[in-house]
This record gives structure tokens, sequence and C-alpha cells, in this order.
């Protein structure tokens, strides 16, 4: 366990000698550019029902920052999540999202979540916490396949967003093949977001050859100077 910039925990991973999450600071990272860089934020407070893609779950604190901005709104919020590999449960905890995220209650739904269901084998499981938001209002749905990202044919056109949090592409590779990233732009909705925490010439020339709109801008405060945003246009009118 580590702790990162901003006083945040995240963990290392044996396979990828990476860790899961900035160490320049965790949960700055997750609401900064997965959150807010994404336009997810804005749909969720204009209570527009949101779809995500995740590529990389990990620890779970991407879900997690969305899923307790979506609960304060009531916006009603569909995330997908693909994943190899979960880190042990016991690993988590030891992060205190909990705490981290309070009064939210989903980190503890989650976290009992994940102690109990069978994640040593691929497929797909269901997590559906107690609806929440103003007047009871709103839901919050995590699909999450537990198997190899590539294998996963997303939907055209099926997400307002995406948060491509995969480990580095120089200690995984794969899901930053350009054949995967154009699978991943045609899934984006017209005027939909791909967001990375890699600027990297070849994922900015590979997002750009898949029709997006690629920029890069300014990173979380005390992270990373720059961070990855590839838009979806929108079709002619």
């Amino acid at each position: 366990m580590l702790i990162t910039g901003d006083g945040s925990r995240t963990l290392t991973s044996d396979r990828y000698g990476e860790s899961y999450r900035s160490r320049l600071g965790a949960l700055s990272e997750a609401r900064h550019l997965f959150l807010e860089a994404s336009g997810v934020g804005d749909r969720l407070r204009r209570l527009e029902p949101t779809s995500v893609l995740e590529v990389g779950f990990g620890t779970g604190l991407n879900f997690l920052v969305t899923a307790t901005a979506a609960s304060a709104s009531g916006a009603v919020l569909d995330y997908l999540a693909l994943e190899r590999e979960l880190p042990p449960a016991a690993a988590v905890a030891t992060l205190d999202y909990p705490s981290l995220l309070s009064p939210s209650p989903l980190p503890e739904q989650l976290q009992a979540w994940t102690s109990a269901a069978p994640f040593d084998l691929p497929g797909e499981f269901l997590f559906v916490p107690p609806r929440g938001g103003p007047n009871g209002q709103g839901a919050v749905r995590l699909r999450l396949l537990i198997g190899d990202a590539l294998e996963y044919a997303p939907p055209v056109g099926s997400f307002h967003a995406i948060y491509l949090d995969p480990f580095s592409p120089r200690a995984n590779p794969e899901p930053w093949s350009a054949a995967y990233l154009r699978r991943l732009a045609d899934a984006l909705a017209p005027g939909g977001r791909l967001v990375t925490f890699s600027v990297s010439g070849a994922v900015r020339r590979a997002l750009g050859a898949a029709g997006l709109a690629v920029n890069k801008v300014p990173g979380p405060p005390s992270g990373k100077r720059e961070v990855l945003v590839a838009r979806q246009r929108a079709p002619a009118p």
C-alpha cells in the first residue's frame, strides 16, 4: 500500500510492476480526469442518464467517485467495467475508501460485495446498491466483467464516456493498440469523451486516426502536468 501525493492510498501490482492509481494523487486523478474531464460530472449534475465504460477497474476508485456523484444528484448511472484480475479484497480494504469518500455508503457496500463474490473465474458480475439521491431517486448499476478486456466487443455508439485506465502502454501494451483504441472510439456516443492519463504520441495518433478530436488538457493540481481527452465528433447536421 502506498500513500499518494494527495494523502489518498493505492496499491501496486505484482504482475505489472506499477501502481493502480497515480502516485501523485489517487483521489485527485479520479475526480479531475475521470469524473470531470470526461464530462460525466456535468451530466450527472444535470440529472442526465449516463453510461460509462471503464477499461481497468482496479481498486474501484473511479467507479466509487462516479457512483458517489450519481447518488448525490439522483442521476441514473450505468457503469460497465473491464478487469483481468481484481486485487485481493483484503488489500483494497487497506485503502480505507469508506473514510476517503465519507459519508457515502457505497465504498462499504462495494467492499462487502467484492469480498463475497467469486471473482476467481471469468464472468460478468452485477452490483446494484440501494437507491440513493434526493427522495430516493436515481439508480447506480455496475456490471463488472472479469477476463480479457480485448475479448469484449463494446456496442457501437453506446457510451457517453470511456475511462481508459489500464496499466501503462509500456507495462500492458494490448489495451493501447491502434485496433483496440478504434473499437473504443466506435463505442462512444456522439459527443462522448474518452479520457486517459497517457498522452503518448502513439496513443494520440491512434485515437485521431479513429476519428476522435484529441486534446491534451491540464492534469489535476500537483498531479500529472497533462492528461488526454478525446471526443467523438457529433454527426453533421
